[in-house]
């Protein structure tokens, strides 16, 4: 049966005792339920997550990788499949034009070239990943900015004899820094130092499964480095330690990870306190990297041979180690045709 609106009962209003307590607490009843609903999670910055997991990158460059993609996300709302050449030269001239270093000076070409070239390796990988997110990679046509090759940061002769001079004065950590130059200056990046196990060395050779260029490499060592490396791993085999082909080559002494395998910083670290003592400043491993390379050149190794043996993938990066020997043959060249010694 259908009521008139005149049937229905009158509404009554309660009025709210104490209503300057209880208001307050519905408004943070309300506040409450608000603060936790959060924005949904960038579906492109998961695939960001997942290249970064998916590539054997050192620290560093996953920093730079990882800032790079965010800040490009952070520029357009654009999905990946959306994006086209002329997005990414907007984006490089946004780079170029309007970024500012903590100095407020414009990025150098050499930062901008380091934001496009994390660009071009994301792009390349989502497209081969994730051909049916996005198949035509927007990056093929950006170019890098032209700059000039910078110098090798080779150790002379004499800055060398001081580090071996360095690792003496060392009291705990000295066999261990020792074996870890001895192996720096065969060329081996950090990042691929910190990977390597007691396995990786078979008395001669060092075996390097997984590179910067994603191709294994196989690094002789000399006698007097092998024989520094075996003594190493025999002392720790007396002291108790139970080495097997999985055991860390190189294992911290720091107190909150002693025994452990010895990270990327914990190399940084070493080899900065080795440069304190020798009296070099800001030593770096990659400086005996350099050195490795420009000495190769210099003993008259076929640079495709040096190349194979540093694991650089770049003719053009490897470019500035030639140029040094190159060097060195013209000026011994040039004594030799004018009769002189050149070491008078």
């Amino acid at each position: 049966m259908k009521q008139s609106p005149d049937s229905l009962p009158p509404i009554k209003l309660i009025s709210l005792e104490n209503k300057d307590k209880v208001l307050p607490l519905i408004q943070r009843q309300v506040q409450g339920i608000s603060a936790k609903i959060v924005a949904p999670t960038d579906i492109r910055w998961i695939k960001v997550l997942e290249f970064l997991r998916s590539n054997n990158l050192a620290p560093n460059s996953r920093k730079l990788y990882e800032r790079e993609l965010k800040r490009f996300l952070g520029w357009t709302q654009l999905h990946y499949h959306e994006l086209c050449p002329r997005h990414l030269g907007l984006y490089k001239e946004y780079l170029r034009d309007e970024v500012k270093t903590d100095a407020q000076k414009p990025l150098s070409k050499s930062s901008i070239n380091a934001a496009v070239a994390a660009l071009k390796s994301f792009f390349k990988w989502i497209c081969y990943t994730y051909p049916n997110i996005i198949a035509t990679n927007p990056t093929l046509g950006i170019k890098l900015e032209k700059v000039p090759l910078p110098p090798a940061q080779s150790l002379t002769s004499e800055q060398m004899e001081r580090v071996w001079s360095a690792l003496e004065m060392l009291g705990e950590t000295k066999q261990r820094d020792t074996a870890l130059v001895h192996i720096l200056s065969h060329g081996l990046r950090a990042g691929e130092i910190v990977q390597l196990n007691v396995g990786s060395f078979d008395g001669k050779l060092l075996f390097l499964p997984d590179t910067k260029t994603n191709e294994p490499r196989l690094v002789p060592l000399r006698k007097d480095s092998r024989d520094v490396l075996q003594e190493y791993l025999r002392s720790r085999s007396i002291e108790g330690e139970e080495l097997n082909s999985l055991t860390p080559l190189m294992i911290s002494h720091h107190a909150s990870y002693q025994g452990e395998r010895l990270s990327y910083h914990g190399i940084y670290f070493a080899v900065e306190k080795i440069g304190e003592l020798a009296g070099i400043e800001d030593l770096h491993p990659h400086q005996f990297r350099h050195t490795y390379a420009t000495d190769l050149l210099l003993l008259g190794v076929d640079p495709s041979h040096a190349r194979k043996l540093t694991g650089h993938q770049s003719e053009k990066a490897f470019r500035r180690y030639t140029l040094r020997s190159e060097q060195e043959a013209a000026i011994a060249a040039y004594y030799r045709a004018i009769g002189e010694d050149e070491a008078e």
